[in-house]
């Protein structure tokens, strides 16, 4: 409950920890590997529809996502709506490379 309670997750939403067997790049069905650090960095639940689709378009996982990169994103995606307008793929390209190198 006290990671419920730092990070703002949502009580009805399940936290499990891993077992020794377990990795990060494989989580079970229906669940989402999410490290401390990604909290620490702004990630909130339900993640905001802008990251997702951003994480969707640039083809990459959550996981992929550094500190840094976490926390510049949710900060954009926060001062695009103080702005009144939405954070699009687009509008971080313009920025620079977001693509993985795959």
């Amino acid at each position: 409950m006290l990671l419920h309670k730092n990070f703002h997750i949502p009580n009805d939403m399940v936290t499990t920890v891993p077992k020794r067997s377990d990795r990060a790049s494989l989580p079970p069905t229906g669940y989402l590997t999410v490290s401390e650090t990604s909290l620490r960095a702004g990630l909130c639940f339900p993640p905001p529809a802008e990251l997702v689709e951003i994480l969707r378009r640039c083809r990459v996982c959550l996981s992929q996502f550094s500190y840094r990169a976490i926390s510049v994103t949710v900060g954009l995606i926060d001062l695009f709506k103080d702005r009144g307008t939405v954070l699009t793929p687009e509008h971080l390209s313009q920025m620079g490379r977001l693509t993985s190198d795959m």
